[in-house]
């Protein structure tokens, strides 16, 4: 009998969490569409929205939020907010395993020891709560918060709280913009497209790593005094 589709490896075990996710939130998805035929756009928008904010969002950034303001188009504001923010939290525990491997390997062990991430690890330590919330609810990359979170070893209990609390207010905030507006497709899908292009051509340039330091593996499950 061949080996099924669950458990199959298609690559690192980690990415295959995430296409295991997406999936079987789909398959979710579309019994849940047969099921209640009016729930298709607060469907669409909880498939589209992991891959939207999922390891290869700083390729996408501005992607998430046209998916909000169209969908609240057709459903109310805090439909819409509701089922964002819950596929945005899957994601982003996906996301904190994802690089929490990814910066416990070799040729990233050293990231740690550099001088700006040392000094943007000691100020967010000093209120890592509160800079989760001002970075999930303004426009900073969260990507950010989230590598300092993670080299800070901060609780990813903690931490999934305070993305929660933040990106709340902003989701809403998009849904009733897209309510209220009204903004055409293209419109938001010229926003999406424009923000691949500008974001593609600057992470090519961005410098590689410097390994060359060795700094301890972080660990996503230690305690944060």
């Amino acid at each position: 009998m061949s080996e099924s589709i669950w458990r199959r490896r298609f690559g690192d075990r980690h990415w295959d969490l995430i296409l295991r996710v997406t999936g079987a939130v789909g398959l979710c998805g579309i019994a849940l569409v047969l099921l209640v035929p009016g729930s298709a756009v607060l469907v669409w928008l909880a498939v589209v929205s992991l891959p939207a904010n999922g390891p290869l969002s700083p390729l996408i950034p501005a992607a998430f939020e046209p998916l909000i303001m169209e969908a609240a188009k057709y459903e109310h504001p805090l439909s819409v907010t509701a089922v964002a923010l819950a596929a945005y939290m899957l994601s982003e525990y996906v996301n904190w395993r994802l690089y929490a491997w990814a910066l416990s390997r070799e040729r990233l062990a050293g990231v740690a020891s550099g001088r700006w991430v040392r000094w943007g690890i000691e100020r967010f330590a000093r209120a890592p709560f509160t800079t989760i919330i001002v970075f999930a609810f303004t426009p900073l990359p969260f990507w950010v918060a989230r590598c300092l979170a993670i080299l800070d070893r901060y609780p990813v209990g903690r931490f999934m709280a305070a993305t929660a609390l933040g990106r709340f207010p902003r989701i809403l905030i998009y849904a009733w913009l897209g309510a209220v507006l009204q903004v055409p497709t293209v419109a938001l899908a010229a926003v999406l497209i424009g923000s691949v292009l500008l974001a593609v051509p600057w992470w090519r340039r961005r410098p590689e790593p410097d390994a060359t330091s060795p700094a301890p593996a972080p660990s996503s499950t230690a305690g944060h005094g």
